[in-house]
């Protein structure tokens, strides 16, 4: 008997214990310290250098913390011992990079970033141009509703002129033989936290080149990431995009990889002091985004770099050698062509609004 209420008694403490897995290590919100931003950058003699932006109710505003390590997780660890609370990393919406580092490489913070097991891998990226404290201590006002990530936000201070990427993506870029990326460039802002300054172009790991806002637009329908935006056709007419839609037809030749991309636009005339027609104004908006459409796969093509991911288009169409060598070889041998088809939904100033027109193409 008592052989079998020590059994039963051991019994009932491991379903006891079982019912408390996953409670032991929770820790109280007060005694946390949950950053929202990184900002890391190499110093001269190649530390890095980490700056954590903690949310500070106390403070009306944000609390920065700081240090410098050899390696990033070293840094972090550093701040954590004299830090009186513990540090939550799970929460970090946005890494900022300075554009010296960006330029030297971005392997070592992307790999540490992903395989870390407290840090979110849907947390975005950025580069940031300029006086680096000035960018990561910038506060316009003690808003406790404005967020650095609101930049960044389809549903709030987004558009389709800056690019967004997040850490996943970024670390299949960096390990894809057929596929490069863009990411946004900041400075410091004037009445607001950040300014972006168009993206960089990143080969492999490295800033290579940058693009205009101009360019990040296209960039954006290529990625099918395109939600609206206003585009200025001639010096007197705008014209803002409803809709934005590509469709590609790709070709192996036997002198390599062929593309024939069609961007459609469905778009709403919203300035027109000049007093064209909507024809006019459909043609001019055709030419503009076809020269600009031209001018970033040249300038992609001369940094062998495939932002746009066109490689990925071809990856069925290629062996294992071809695919090793897309960038080298077949990426800049690369025939190319792009159309741009119009459709104007309506007219604010014109006669026939809530109209559909006839595409011109």
């Amino acid at each position: 008997m008592i052989r079998r209420s020590f059994v039963s008694v051991i019994l009932l403490l491991c379903t006891l214990s079982a019912l408390l897995t996953g409670c032991w290590d929770t820790k109280d919100i007060n005694k946390r310290l949950m950053p929202v931003v990184m900002g890391i950058c190499k110093e001269k003699n190649q530390d890095y250098r980490i700056i954590l932006q903690i949310p500070s109710p106390e403070k009306k505003g944000s609390q920065y913390m700081e240090s410098s390590s050899a390696t990033i997780t070293n840094a972090i660890d550093n701040i954590r011992t004299k830090s009186e609370k513990g540090i939550d990393l799970l929460h970090i919406r946005l890494f900022l990079v300075c554009e010296k580092t960006a330029k030297e490489s971005l392997a070592d913070i992307i790999d540490y970033a992903v395989q870390a097991n407290d840090i979110s891998i849907k947390g975005l990226l950025a580069i940031v141009r300029g006086n680096f404290d000035e960018v990561i201590h910038h506060q316009i006002t003690a808003n406790p509703e404005l967020s650095s990530y609101d930049f960044f936000s389809e549903q709030a201070g987004w558009t389709p002129e800056s690019t967004i990427i997040r850490l996943w993506e970024a670390y299949r870029d960096i390990k894809s033989y057929t596929q490069d990326m863009s990411i946004p460039i900041l400075i410091k802002g004037t009445d607001t936290l950040y300014q972006f300054e168009g993206s960089a172009i990143i080969r492999v790991d490295k800033m290579v080149d940058e693009i205009s806002s101009d360019e990040v637009l296209l960039y954006n329908i290529f990625q099918e990431k395109y939600t609206g935006g206003t585009i200025e056709v001639a010096d007197q007419s705008s014209v803002k995009i409803k809709k934005a839609t590509i469709k590609h037809d790709i070709k192996w030749l036997a002198t390599g990889p062929q593309i024939k991309s069609r961007i459609k636009l469905k778009v709403e005339i919203l300035e027109n002091k000049n007093e064209e027609s909507e024809e006019q104004i459909a043609t001019k908006l055709k030419e503009t985004i076809e020269k600009r459409a031209n001018k970033l796969l040249n300038q992609l093509k001369n940094d062998r770099a495939d932002a746009l991911g066109i490689g990925q288009l071809f990856r069925k169409k290629m062996n294992e050698e071809q695919i090793k060598t897309w960038k080298q070889h077949w990426y800049l041998n690369m025939e190319y062509d792009i159309t741009v088809e119009v459709t104007i939904l309506n007219s604010l100033y014109l006669k026939s609004p809530n109209k559909i027109k006839k595409p011109v193409s």
